[in-house]
C-alpha cells in the first residue's frame, strides 16, 4: 500500500478564463469541498489549525499566459495541479474519492472542467505513487552498488521560504531545507533515517552551488517573499556513507513533502534533479 503520492488533477478551459497567478489558495478550497463529500470528518480535522496537514498543493500549471497578477487560459487550454500526500489514511481517502466521484475537484470557475486524474509517472511526469520504504530501499540499493555522490541538487519550482520569529527567510539555508525535510520524515515515516546523530547530519550539510531568484507571493491575507531556482547541497567527503544515504533519502522525499512554509498554498514545490538541467 502506498503511503506517498503525487496526484495530478487535470482541467480543460471550456471558454477563455483566468485564475490568480498564485492559484493554490483557490484550488485548496475546491479540493477540501471535493474531499468533504465523502470524508467530512477528515476535512473537519484538516480545518483544525493544530492538526498537521499531510499534503501539499501546487498552483495551476500548463497552458497559461501571464496577464498581470492573473494567468489567462484560452478555450481548450489544458491545465493541471497536483496534490501530494504523506500519510496512508489520508491517501486512501483521496484515492477512494477519486474512484467514487470519477473526477477531480471542480473550481468555482465552471469554465474549468475536471478531466482525467493521474497518479503514475507513466501517465504524467509529476505523478507518482511510492512509500517511505520504497525511497529508503531505493537509496540503500544504489549505495550497495557504488558509493553515493556526496551532493544532491534540489530544484525549487515555486517560491519557497521559511518562517522564523515571524519573519520570512527566502534562502536555501541547509539547516532550514534539510531540517524541514528531516522533521517531516520523522513525523510521518515508520522508517528511521540511516543516521543516529541527526542534528550533526543536518549541521554537516552546506550549499556548494546556488542559482536562485526571489519573488513576492500574494496569499491574499498577507505577502510572502520566496525563492525559486536550484541549489546543490553537499557533505564533506570524509563523512561516512550513511550520511550520504540520509542526504539522498531526504532529497527524494522532497518531491512529496515540499519544502518550507505554506506548502498547501502552492509554495515550496521541490524536486531532486541534476545541476543545470
Amino acid at each position: 500500500m502506498p503511503s506517498l503520492a503525487s496526484i495530478v488533477f487535470t482541467l480543460t478551459a471550456s471558454a477563455p478564463t483566468s485564475m490568480p497567478r498564485y492559484s493554490a489558495r483557490v484550488l485548496h478550497a475546491s479540493f477540501l469541498r471535493w474531499l468533504e463529500r465523502d470524508h467530512p470528518e477528515l476535512v473537519a480535522q484538516l480545518h483544525d489549525e493544530n492538526h498537521p496537514r499531510p499534503y501539499t498543493l501546487s498552483n495551476l500549471q500548463g497552458e497559461l499566459t501571464p496577464q498581470g497578477e492573473r494567468m489567462r487560459m484560452e478555450a481548450g487550454a489544458k491545465v493541471w495541479f497536483r496534490l501530494t500526500a504523506m500519510e496512508e489514511l489520508f491517501l486512501q481517502c483521496v484515492l477512494a474519492s477519486i474512484e467514487k466521484q470519477q473526477t477531480g475537484p471542480q473550481p468555482d470557475d465552471r469554465r474549468l472542467v475536471p478531466g482525467p486524474v493521474y497518479h503514475s509517472i507513466d501517465q504524467h511526469p509529476w505523478a507518482d505513487l511510492s512509500s517511505f520504504a520504497q525511497i529508503a530501499q531505493t537509496v540503500a540499493r544504489e549505495s550497495s552498488n557504488q558509493p553515493l555522490r556526496q551532493h544532491v541538487t534540489l530544484r525549487f519550482h515555486s517560491p519557497t521560504c521559511f518562517v522564523e520569529n515571524k519573519q520570512a527567510l527566502p534562502l536555501p539555508a541547509p539547516r532550514h531545507v534539510f531540517g524541514y525535510l528531516l522533521n517531516k520524515w520523522q513525523l510521518a515515516s515508520p522508517f528511521a533515517l540511516p543516521v543516529e546523530e541527526v542534528q550533526h547530519f543536518v549541521e554537516s550539510i552546506h550549499v556548494s552551488h546556488a542559482k536562485i531568484e526571489t519573488e513576492q507571493v500574494d496569499l491574499q491575507k498577507y505577502q510572502r517573499t520566496g525563492f525559486t531556482g536550484e541549489a546543490r547541497f553537499a557533505l564533506h567527503p570524509a563523512l561516512p556513507e550513511n550520511y550520504r544515504q540520509a542526504l539522498h533519502v531526504l532529497a527524494k522525499f522532497a518531491f512529496f513533502s515540499g519544502v518550507g512554509s505554506h506548502t498547501t498554498m502552492g509554495m515550496g514545490q521541490a524536486v531532486q534533479g541534476a545541476w543545470g538541467k
